[in-house]
């Protein structure tokens, strides 16, 4: 099986499991749910509630890390996309669920109506209450401002707590709900999404770190070039195996820097012994690296990402970088170099704002002297204007039938990405390094 029908396949599997309670009220229901218009908006708020808080366990299923499900995404970036995806659309589910039970009172019962949201005095209603509000201001937060790594995460750490709610909601809220009204099994089905999205988070948050040791390595060498600090590092035991393009979550354990877990692109050749991560300065986190040294302990939990040409046949490939998304290429050209004669040929763009930006610009040349049929061009988008198409077809010639990896800003890669199926290149040989959820 391919990685696209793995993920078309784990697409279904989380689909079908999401609206399981659609098949249960099919086959285990009363059979008087749709009898009559409050009977139908009921139902169907009953139903978006249990959709929702279904899709809602399944996200805390996605962000355990766990090996298996990034097999089937290829690559914990596309994981964290499809459990964006995932949480987002289990918010508009779950709004649908009081909104639908407010429907049944309209137009008769007009004052009702204008109350059933407001808080009631009765917990098992206004856990259902906090439970949705709650949601709401962490997928706002999440789509709509922009924080510090380490704040983003804490709050996320809520999720939790309103997942919580959300279920003492399903078991105590009084009605048809409580009764097996709504499917023979109604309490059994609960626990069970109850368990797989609290024993999820509880793995992720306490249990994860507890029974997996993550690999310890130490600071061997810093290299800093005014923003951008090269950083190598050797393990004090077993290293990890990893293929070049991969990341890593590093944790520096240096009395300056907060012991917060950070993803980072390998800039090393695939299972060097060395690894080696290069990191622009851009925020308070990095900002400190400065006040980093060797012989520093580094904690590396990884590798994860399926970013590397190696898993593609295709061997006409087209790589394209820009700014820092240059990271990830610097250990793939190390493996070309040592299979330089390869029949693969590769053609590599690194677009920069100007000339001192260009990370690492004497490897790549160097690397086109040693490689056959490796070519790098670097293009200064001050002086050459923004890097497109027409300019890729002139300097690569026809480009339907080859595989891209490309990495680097998001508008920088959506950019490309669109003209690139527009021009005819299929979406499955279009490989991206996703930046946005780190």
């Amino acid at each position: 099986m391919n990685s696209r029908e793995k993920k078309i396949l784990g697409w279904v599997v989380i689909l079908a499991i999401s609206f399981m309670p659609i098949a249960l009220l099919s086959f285990f229901g009363p059979g008087e749910n749709f009898s009559d218009y409050s009977s139908i908006t009921h139902t169907l708020g009953e139903i978006a509630g249990l959709v929702g808080a279904t899709m809602f366990a399944l996200t805390f299923i996605l962000s355990t890390r766990i090996k298996f499900i990034e097999d089937v995404f290829g690559g914990l970036d596309k994981v964290y996309i499809v459990h964006g995806v995932l949480g987002g659309t289990a918010l508009i589910v779950i709004l649908a669920h009081p909104i639908l039970l407010v429907l049944k009172f309209i137009p008769a019962q007009i004052k009702i109506a204008a109350t059933y949201l407001l808080p009631t005095g009765y917990w098992s209603v206004d856990f259902g209450i906090i439970a949705i509000t709650g949601m709401i201001i962490l997928i706002f937060i999440t789509l709509f401002t922009k924080m510090k790594y380490h704040h983003w995460k804490f709050t996320h750490e809520f999720l939790g707590l309103i997942f919580f709610f959300a279920i003492l909601h399903m078991f105590l809220v009084r009605g048809d709900a409580s009764k097996d009204y709504i499917f023979v099994g109604y309490y059994i089905y609960i626990t069970i999404i109850s368990a797989i999205g609290l024993g999820a988070f509880s793995y992720s948050l306490f249990i994860k770190n507890r029974i997996i040791k993550n690999a310890v390595y130490k600071i061997d060498s810093i290299i800093r070039n005014k923003e951008l600090f090269t950083i190598e590092i050797i393990p004090e035991h077993k290293p990890i195996n990893y293929q070049a393009g991969q990341f890593i979550f590093i944790r520096f354990y240096n009395e300056k820097l907060s012991k917060e877990a950070h993803p980072f692109s390998i800039a090393s050749k695939s299972g060097n012994e060395k690894l080696k991560i290069i990191i622009k300065s851009l925020g308070d986190f990095t900002n400190k690296f400065e006040h980093l040294k060797p012989g520093d302990k580094v904690s590396v939990e990884g590798p994860y990402g399926r970013f590397n040409f190696r898993n593609y046949e295709n061997k006409q490939q087209i790589w394209i970088a820009a700014g820092i998304g240059i990271t990830p290429f610097v250990g793939m050209v190390e493996d070309l170099e040592e299979n330089s004669h390869s029949e693969r040929k590769v053609d590599l763009y690194f677009s920069a704002s100007n000339d001192s930006d260009f990370i690492g610009y004497d490897f790549f040349l160097d690397a086109t002297t040693k490689i056959k049929n490796f070519k790098f061009i670097p293009w200064n988008s001050a002086t050459n204007g923004r890097l497109n198409i027409d300019n890729i077809r002139k300097l690569s010639g026809e480009f339907k039938d080859k595989e891209f990896l490309i990495c680097g800003p998001t508008r920088f890669k959506e950019n490309i990405i669109h003209n690139l199926i527009k021009e005819g290149v299929k979406e499955y040989n279009i490989h991206e390094e996703m930046f946005d959820f780190r």
